[in-house]
C-alpha cells in the first residue's frame, strides 16, 4: 500500500444513497450523545453516590478519572484494529449494549470496587464508538463532503460534554419523585433511566443499518487491510505533526475534564446549590458554549482553507486552548456564581472545540485505511491525560488550599499548567502541518 496517496479518492467502498448515509450519521450522533450522558452521569451524582457508598474525594476522582480512562484508552487501539478490518456496525452494536448495560448495573453497586467494575465496562463499550464513526463517515461521503457530517457528529461531544448534565439533572429530578414508589434511591433510578435508551438504539441499529463495506456495489472494491507496521512507518515519517497533535489534545482534555468533572460539585460546595440545580446551571452554560463552539471553530478552519492554509484545524485548537486557559485562570475565582458561570462558559467555548476539530483534523490529514486506529490514538491521548489525570490533578492541587474554595484553586492551577502546554504543543503541530505533502490528505 502506498501511504503517500492513500487511494482515498480512487476507492469507493459502496454505493449508498445520501439519505441512508445521513440516517447513519444521525444514529451515530444520537449514540454519541447517549455515551456522554452515561459517561458524565457519575460527575452529577458524585455527592449522593459518595454519601450512599461512603466514598472519599480520592475514590471519586479515581472513578471519574482513571477508573474510566485507563480502560477507555488502552482498549481503543485493539478495538480500532478490528474496526478497520471487520463489520463496524456489529461492533458498534456490541459496544453500545455493553456501556448501556453497565450504566444500568451501576445502580446496583454496593461499594467502590463494584462501581469501579461498572465504570470500566462503560469505558470498554464507549471505546468502540468514535473510531467506528470516523471510519464510517469517511466511507459514507466523498472527501469534499465529509466536513459537515464529521462536524455534526463531533459537535455532539462539544454540546454533551456539559449538556449531559441537563439530561442527567432532569432524570435525577424525575427519579426523586419516583424513589418512594420504586423503593430505590434517586441516584439508582437515574442510572437505570439513562442506561435503557442505549439498549433500545442498539437494537434499532442492528435491524436497520449495514456496514457500507458490505453493501453491494458495481463500482466499489474492498478496502485493503493495512498492517501495524505500515501504520507505524507512517507515524514515524510524520512524528513532528502527530506527537504534538496528540499531546496537545491530551493536555487540553486534561483541562476540560478537570473542569467539567468537578464543576457541579464546586457549585454545590461553594454556593449551596442542590446537585440537580448545579447540573442544570453547568449544563446550560456548557450547552450554549458547545453550540457556539460547533459553529465558530469549523467556520474558522474553513476560512483558513479558503485562503490556502491547511492548518486551520490546528490553529483553531491552539486558539481555543488559549481562550480556555485565560477564562479559567482569570475568571473562575471571581467570587459570585454569575461570574463563575460566565468564566466557565467562555472556557467551554474553547474546550468544546476538541470534539469537533480533532476528528476534522484526522479526516483531513489521516490516511483512510488507518483512520480508525489514528482515532483510537486520539482517544488514548485524551483519555489518559484528560479523564485519568485531569480530575485527579484538580484534587491534588486543591490540597494546598483547605476550605470550600479548594476545588476552585485546583481547577485554576490545572488549567494554567495543562492549558499553556497545550497551546505550545498545537503551535508546534501547526508548523509541522504546513510541511506535510498534499498527497497525505
Amino acid at each position: 500500500m502506498h501511504m503517500a496517496t492513500h487511494s482515498r479518492d480512487r476507492v469507493e467502498v459502496a454505493a449508498m444513497s445520501t439519505r441512508q448515509a445521513w440516517y447513519i450519521v444521525i444514529l451515530l450522533t444520537i449514540l454519541y450523545a447517549l455515551s456522554f450522558t452515561d459517561r458524565l452521569l457519575l460527575a452529577l451524582l458524585a455527592q449522593p453516590v459518595a454519601s450512599a457508598l461512603s466514598l472519599s474525594d480520592g475514590q471519586l476522582a479515581l472513578l471519574l478519572g482513571a477508573g474510566f480512562a485507563v480502560v477507555y484508552a488502552l482498549s481503543g487501539v485493539p478495538i480500532a484494529d478490528r474496526i478497520d478490518r471487520d463489520d463496524r456496525v456489529r461492533i458498534v452494536v456490541l459496544g453500545v449494549a455493553t456501556w448501556s448495560g453497565m450504566t444500568i448495573g451501576s445502580a446496583f453497586a454496593t461499594d467502590f470496587w463494584t462501581l469501579l467494575i461498572m465504570r470500566a465496562g462503560v469505558a470498554l463499550g464507549e471505546a468502540v464508538l468514535t473510531p467506528a464513526a470516523v471510519s464510517l463517515i469517511g466511507d459514507l461521503f466523498p472527501r469534499d463532503k465529509r466536513a459537515v457530517p464529521t462536524a455534526v457528529y463531533g459537535s455532539m461531544g462539544s454540546i454533551m460534554s456539559t449538556g449531559a448534565f441537563i439530561i442527567g439533572g432532569a432524570a435525577l429530578g424525575l427519579s426523586g419523585k419516583l424513589e418512594a414508589a420504586a423503593g430505590m434511591a434517586a441516584w439508582q433510578l437515574t442510572f437505570i433511566l439513562l442506561g435503557v435508551p442505549g439498549l433500545l438504539f442498539s437494537v434499532l441499529i442492528l435491524m436497520t443499518v449495514r456496514d457500507p463495506r458490505h453493501v453491494p456495489s458495481g463500482t466499489g472494491s474492498p478496502v485493503a487491510a493495512t498492517g501495524f507496521a505500515d501504520m507505524m512507518s507512517y507515524l514515524r515519517r510524520h512524528w513532528t505533526f502527530y506527537l504534538p497533535f496528540y499531546a496537545g489534545l491530551g493536555l487540553i482534555t486534561m483541562v476540560s475534564m478537570g473542569t467539567i468533572s468537578w464543576m457541579p460539585t464546586l457549585i454545590v460546595r461553594n454556593f449551596g446549590e442542590s446537585a440537580a440545580n448545579a447540573g442544570f446551571l453547568v449544563g446550560s452554560a456548557g450547552l450554549t458554549a458547545g453550540v457556539l463552539s460547533t459553529i465558530f471553530w469549523p467556520w474558522l478552519a474553513q476560512n483558513f482553507a479558503r485562503r490556502g492554509r491547511t492548518d486551520g484545524t490546528i490553529v483553531g485548537l491552539m486558539a481555543s486552548s488559549i481562550l480556555a486557559t485565560v477564562a479559567l485562570v482569570g475568571g473562575l475565582g471571581l467570587g459570585g456564581l454569575p461570574l463563575v458561570l460566565t468564566a466557565f462558559f467562555l472556557a467551554m467555548v474553547g474546550l468544546a472545540s476538541v470534539a469537533v476539530l480533532g476528528p476534522l483534523a484526522l479526516q483531513f490529514f489521516g490516511p483512510r485505511p488507518i483512520r480508525a486506529r489514528l482515532t483510537s490514538l486520539f482517544i488514548l491521548a485524551t483519555a489518559l491525560f484528560g479523564y485519568a489525570v485531569g480530575p485527579v490533578t484538580v484534587v491534588e492541587f486543591s490540597r494546598f488550599w483547605p476550605g470550600p474554595a479548594a476545588l476552585t484553586y485546583g481547577v485554576v492551577l490545572n488549567a494554567a499548567m495543562a492549558g499553556t502546554l497545550a497551546a505550545v504543543a498545537f503551535a508546534l503541530c501547526a508548523r509541522a502541518s504546513r510541511s506535510m505533502a498534499a498527497q497525505d490528505n
